[in-house]
């Protein structure tokens, strides 16, 4: 019975494999191996995406949340037209462009990546274990930060509120920069590992946040809006606002608009500022201002979300390993590393024949 299984299992995955090695080779051959490793890379991220969606209808399916149909068939509808039209392009013998297909590509797995993994932080929170914000406290302080004098530190310095107010809301524009400019600027690869990076540093802090929730340092050390009188924490507000009602079960509807950020521990933030400064370092002429928005996003981290010190080293952890992640992924379209073109030519190696054959 194991015969028929492997003869069969076997000839069907390799000509799968001949099949997207040959279209990797194709487009290496015309544009390139930069270009061939980030289709490479792009087609793992559908893989990853197609994996995010059964494990948030799974969730779905086993939990009492439920969604507002609306913002999600629109985002699957955006997703599909610019996937589509990317893809397409891709494979035109005739008028393929790497910078267009890649700004097409990118553009829809970021819309609907981003949107799954952040319904996803929604369900990781409601699984309502002990919140931790004592213990990262004590982390903080055994690291020797205060908050509270950071705080007031802040507090008293108008021309640092504007900057770092500046750097925290980068978060949702720097991104639209990257998956739009960085592409059609010609660093397709970039922008390929850049998005895996960014759905591998979501999905982590959303394992994570599960089992270490926590509200932030405003609410652990007990301040309230007079201790701060200069300062609007709107993203700790958010999360003070949301988490208990998604922890007490009130909160059950997911609704694509109405989505504000709720994981503490990592900082995502944290991590943003890393991964958005490792995916604009090509743009040489930009380097000052990289560092400069990012620098502010991650000193603004604690200050606009109330997050610990710890929340923000993590979150620089889980990007920094994310991005390893990614670097690392196109070797899975080849064999030991090797360009694609030579991978095509290892899988129709006289010793594959056979065996082919034989099973």
């Amino acid at each position: 019975m194991m015969e028929p299984a492997i003869g069969t299992l076997l000839p069907t995955f390799f000509r799968r494999r001949q099949f997207v090695s040959y279209e990797a080779a194709d487009i290496e051959h015309r544009h390139g191996q930069d270009v061939a490793v980030a289709w490479t890379i792009f087609r793992l991220n559908w893989l990853f995406l197609a994996l995010l969606l059964a494990i948030f209808d799974l969730a779905l399916l086993l939990t009492d949340f439920r969604i507002r149909p609306l913002g999600y068939l629109g985002v699957l509808a955006v997703a599909a037209m610019y996937g589509i039209s990317g893809h397409l392009n891709a494979r035109s013998a005739q008028c393929a462009k790497p910078r267009l297909f890649s700004c097409l590509i990118g553009f829809a797995q970021a819309t609907l990546g981003l949107s799954i993994l952040t319904s996803l932080t929604y369900i990781a929170t409601a699984a309502n274990l002990p919140l931790q914000d004592a213990a990262l406290l004590a982390i903080d302080r055994a690291l020797g930060f205060d908050f509270r004098h950071f705080l007031t530190f802040v507090d008293c310095r108008e021309w640092l509120i504007h900057i770092l107010s500046f750097g925290y809301r980068a978060i949702s524009w720097m991104i639209q920069v990257i998956i739009v400019a960085l592409p059609l600027t010609g660093y397709c690869r970039r922008t390929a590992e850049f998005i895996l990076a960014l759905m591998l540093a979501l999905a982590v802090t959303c394992c994570i946040t599960i089992a270490v929730p926590a509200i932030g340092a405003y609410h652990a050390l007990g301040l309230v809006p007079s201790d701060y009188l200069h300062i609007s924490p709107g993203g700790y507000y958010d999360t003070a606002r949301e988490m208990p009602l998604i922890r007490d079960g009130s909160l059950r509807l997911l609704d694509l608009s109405k989505f504000v950020g709720v994981v503490t521990f990592p900082s995502f933030h944290a991590a943003s500022a890393i991964l958005y400064g490792w995916a604009l370092w090509p743009w040489r002429w930009f380097r000052p201002v990289n560092i400069f928005i990012n620098a502010a996003m991650l000193v603004a981290t604690p200050i606009g979300g109330g997050h610990f010190l710890i929340d923000v080293l993590a979150g620089i952890a889980v990007a920094i390993l994310a991005i390893y992640g990614a670097q690392s992924a196109h070797r899975l379209g080849s064999v030991d590393g090797a360009p694609i073109s030579q991978t095509v030519s290892r899988l129709l190696a006289p010793p594959i024949r056979p065996f082919l054959k034989r099973s």
